[in-house]
């Protein structure tokens, strides 16, 4: 039986599917099983059981690798939301359930076979090495949390599920019929002709009366809710704030100028030319041509090259690579060529084409932005007292107000919401670190006292002063909001019944041409679409509704920034499916995979029927964090 088993097992889908199948069995907590805790019985199949401990490590491990993937930590409550415990515990009964029935047939694993299969795993290998090395063998058992003894138990179990699997899945193949069903479906072609229908076609719209603006703006009113309001009284306590540059002398100024005088310079930068000869005396005879008359444009066009070819770009003499060139570039004179020069890579000819002079900007260009440099400095000293000094003033009763007078700091008072706008949706200006300043203010509470926010070098303190409610706004005081929204609506309204009214007559036998010249617009043609490749014009709803019926099918559907398409298919092609063709190789071997993961499902599903299962949904439900089965 095991010979019929591992020939089955050869055909490229079942190595697939076991490869995939065996994997998730290591990931699930086979090595884990052997180190948990079995107090606690979280579920059985037949004689196997599930403990709380195997679960826990499992959906420890399961969801740092999820936090990987996803560069964020797993929550609880992002587990649940994706059904994480689920599957976990499926996993690992469907596993517990292939364990048991291995047991039961009497399957085993050679302490040979396990030791050569390790041996000769290359993904036990460091990269490029062609022999098993015990150091990296070490260091991976350390990521996974395993240790050896553990290792060679969870690859004896896994073989042992291996062969039982392989009997069951090993000769899936998947009809000729069925890939050729497949192959037609994901290429089969259609040309779409169709036309784009554009708010102009339904315009002008006029103003709604006034019963149906109200009742239009009862249906949508929470549309236009006024959000809630907060009005915010803050100052900041930051370098930039205290600094004050008055108090810089102009000899400090002219000192740091002279320590930093280099950081206000640019270097002499010069565009460069040069052309390479592969032998000195190439470049001689070159030189010599120089000498003649021949101009160094005429040589680049001899080289073969164009101006950009040999354009080194505008360079410092530090960003050049060789040392002897650069020496002999920023030597020579504008547009004079150079003699030979030995490089690294071979001899030169060299041409300087614009030369930029070095230049550092005067005292008086850099002494404000060098005064407040210092200023800012010395604040940042003095920051971390101020802090303590102002949260004195404030434990003493000073008010938000009193305090920024007091250290002359400038206090921002600001009703806004919680996107940072004001009262007429305009963006509220002046709040220091707004992002985070509006998180803490919204939830704090109005005329608390609130921990200062410490933000970089520096602190904010803020006060909610009011907190108004958000609240339905009545309908005269957005009157001409309303009115515009309504509008776009309506022509959304309208579009949507001029396109279905289209595609009725194209049903009915009028052709897209005569609708065309009716609407004033063009018809656009969509060729050899696919359900793979789509197209741009159509979209996605587009390609969905031309494949959803046969040539000659007529659709409406939304297009793109609001329009309306009527599309109809005016041709399709169902190529035949070419003997031994890659795609037709790939969708059997898709398709045998797919029905063996349907029959392995089956078998699962049975044998768990057969051998008994049972889940303490107590034990499983305080170990997710929830009340009851989800």
């Amino acid at each position: 039986m095991l010979d019929s088993m591992r020939r089955g097992a050869n055909t490229l889908p079942a190595k697939l599917f076991l490869g995939l199948l065996t994997l998730s069995f290591i990931g699930w907590g086979v090595g884990s099983r052997l180190g948990a805790s079995h107090t606690d019985t979280l579920a059985t199949v037949g004689n196997t059981k599930i403990t709380l401990g195997e679960f826990q490590l499992a959906y420890q491990r399961q969801s740092q690798t999820l936090a990987r993937q996803l560069g964020q930590a797993m929550t609880p409550d992002m587990a649940r939301a994706i059904g994480l415990p689920q599957g976990i515990l499926s996993s690992l009964m469907a596993e517990a359930t292939v364990a048991d029935m291995a047991a039961a047939t009497g399957l085993g694993v050679s302490e040979d076979r396990l030791a050569q299969g390790i041996a000769n795993d290359p993904q036990l290998r460091p990269p490029g090495a062609q022999s098993f090395n015990r150091d990296y063998f070490t260091q991976l058992l350390g990521q996974s949390g395993l240790n050896e003894a553990m290792f060679i138990a969870q690859r004896r179990t896994s073989e042992l599920q291996w062969q039982l699997t392989s009997g069951l899945v090993g000769g899936v193949a998947a009809p000729k019929a069925l890939v050729g069903a497949i192959y037609r479906h994901d290429n089969e072609a259609r040309d779409i002709r169709y036309l784009t229908l554009a708010r102009a076609q339904v315009e002008p719209i006029g103003k709604p009366a006034d019963d149906v603006l109200a009742k239009w703006y009862d249906e949508n009113k929470a549309s236009f809710r006024a959000p809630e309001f907060r009005t915010i009284e803050v100052f900041a306590l930051t370098p930039d704030a205290i600094a004050d540059p008055s108090a810089v002398t102009d000899e400090e100024v002219s000192r740091e100028y002279e320590r930093t005088k280099a950081q206000y310079g640019a270097p002499e930068m010069r565009r460069i030319q040069q052309l390479f000869y592969a032998k000195p005396e190439e470049a001689a005879a070159a030189a010599e041509k120089l000498k003649a008359g021949t101009s160094f444009d005429q040589l680049i066009t001899d080289a073969g090259a164009k101006p950009e070819d040999v354009d080194l770009g505008l360079l410092t003499r530090d960003k050049m690579a060789d040392q002897a060139v650069a020496e002999a570039a920023f030597g020579l004179a504008l547009n004079v060529p150079s003699q030979p020069v030995t490089s690294s890579f071979g001899t030169v000819l060299l041409r300087v084409t614009e030369i930029q002079p070095a230049h550092t900007k005067t005292l008086a260009e850099v002494a404000p932005d060098i005064r407040k440099a210092i200023a800012t400095k010395a604040a940042e000293r003095s920051v971390l007292e101020t802090h303590d000094e102002i949260e004195d003033a404030l434990a003493g009763g000073a008010t938000l107000q009193e305090v920024a007078n007091r250290f002359r700091l400038k206090l921002v008072t600001a009703e806004v919401d919680p996107e940072g706008n004001g009262a007429d949706d305009q963006p509220v200006a002046g709040l220091p670190e707004q992002a985070e300043l509006l998180k803490a203010a919204f939830a704090a509470d109005e005329g608390g006292e609130n921990e200062p926010l410490s933000v970089n070098h520096g602190f904010i303190w803020y006060n909610v002063a009011k907190v108004t409610p958000g609240r339905e706004r009545p309908l005269d005081e957005v009157k001409d909001k309303a009115i515009i929204a309504w509008t776009d609506a309506e022509a959304q309204v309208r579009l949507t019944a001029k396109a279905e009214e289209m595609a009725k007559a194209l049903k009915a036998g009028t052709s897209i041409d005569d609708l065309a010249k009716t609407a004033l617009v063009e018809v656009e043609t969509a060729s050899g679409v696919t359900r793979k490749a789509g197209d741009a014009g159509l979209g996605v709803d587009g390609v969905n509704a031309a494949f959803a019926g046969p040539k000659g099918h007529v659709a409406a559907i939304p297009g793109l920034d609001g329009t309306r398409i009527v599309l109809t298919v005016a041709e399709v092609v169902n190529p035949p499916m070419p003997e031994g063709a890659g795609d037709a190789v790939v969708i059997a071997d898709r398709a045998a995979a797919d029905m063996g993961q349907d029959l392995y499902a089956q078998y699962i599903a049975a044998a768990q029927e057969e051998l008994g299962t049972t889940v303490n949904q107590s034990l499983f439900n305080a170990a997710v964090g929830t009340s009851n089965a989800n």
